[in-house]
């Protein structure tokens, strides 16, 4: 009785001390985005503690950009430095710069497109174009009396960055959160058919509505989307006309994929990316958890369209070539 004990005890006690578990999908993961600041962790060690927390979620590739919130560049050259130790992991893109003013200024132009050729960046890390300004929060951020941080997609300087920008063969990431969806999606639907040939990339699909997220990609065959805000932002929006257009999420409540979204993940499954965004010090550090969330959301897709969005998508879009991907990953 003793001996029979021990044998059906024993792959419970190896499941236990495993430090991996397999959780949905157990294949591939490509981060399509996420960020670093020095404010990521308690100091700048925690650069190094965020890279070890992606390996141990068991991506394989993430794109990763600078925060740079006070000047040009800044965090930049930390970011370049941790990259020279992970460069089987990290693929790099140009700095996301927050102190624009209406329009895309001549200094970030020039930067960017020299040290996208300097650093062979694979993409133009966020450009805010639109961002609700946040209320009683640990980090408030910028406050504006519009309530919100715009950069007009129909300007002048930006049609001039994206016109050079556009012979660099990368794409832009382009952050527009949905709440001022009549003044926005002409501008931006004009933006995306004026370029045909540049590929732009919305984070955060579940900012919007379903039928937004279906107008947008079926108009465009150049725009793309990070499946990310899962669920509805709870953050503080002080604006509370604008808090009430942000998407409800694509889960319902039993963590569930809701039949609407469901069926987009799988009419537009050539163009979506698996995301966290990572970005300050309370994603980073619970970064695992973010991942597992998600594994378990691909494993309610079809396989060859859980593949696409887990890691396919992100290879063709970054240009990343990977002649081996180990079946199994720890995470």
């Amino acid at each position: 009785m003793h001996k029979r004990m021990k044998l059906l005890l024993l792959p419970l006690l190896a499941a236990l001390l495993s430090p991996f578990e397999v959780y949905g999908y157990d294949g591939p993961l490509f981060d399509a985005m996420a960020q670093l600041s020095d404010r990521s962790e308690d100091e700048r060690p925690g650069f190094e503690k965020s890279i070890s927390r992606v390996r141990d979620a068991g991506i394989y590739k993430i794109a990763l950009f600078a925060r740079s919130r006070k000047y040009l560049g800044e965090n930049e050259k930390a970011l370049l430095n941790l990259h020279r130790n992970n460069k089987d992991l990290i693929v790099l893109g140009a700095p996301k710069y927050f102190l624009h003013e209406n329009d895309i200024g001549k200094s970030f132009t020039k930067r960017t497109l020299k040290n996208i050729d300097k650093y062979k960046y694979s993409f133009v890390g966020e450009i805010l174009f639109t961002h609700a300004d946040k209320c009683n929060t640990s980090s408030i951020g910028r406050q504006h009396e519009s309530g919100e941080t715009y950069l007009d997609p129909s300007g002048k300087g930006v049609a001039d960055f994206l016109v050079k920008v556009s012979s660099k063969n990368i794409p832009v990431m382009t952050h527009w959160e949905f709440y001022d969806w009549e003044r926005d999606w002409p501008k931006f639907s004009k933006l995306f058919l004026d370029f045909p040939n540049q590929k732009f990339i919305i984070p955060h699909m579940g900012f919007g509505s379903p039928k937004q997220a279906k107008l947008i990609l079926s108009t465009h065959d150049n725009v793309y989307m990070t499946i990310s805000k899962k669920n509805k932002d709870k953050r503080n929006i002080c604006d509370p006309i604008k808090q009430s257009k942000f998407g409800s999420g694509f889960l319902n409540d039993e963590k569930q994929l809701k039949d609407e979204w469901k069926e987009i993940l799988i009419e537009y499954q050539d163009k979506l990316l698996f995301a966290t965004d990572a970005h300050k010090k309370h994603r980073w550090k619970k970064y695992s958890k973010i991942v597992r969330i998600y594994r378990d959301i691909l494993n309610q897709l079809p396989e060859e369209v859980s593949k696409k969005i887990a890691y396919l998508n992100a290879q063709k879009i970054y240009d990343i070539k990977n002649k081996r991907i180990k079946k199994r990953f720890k995470y």
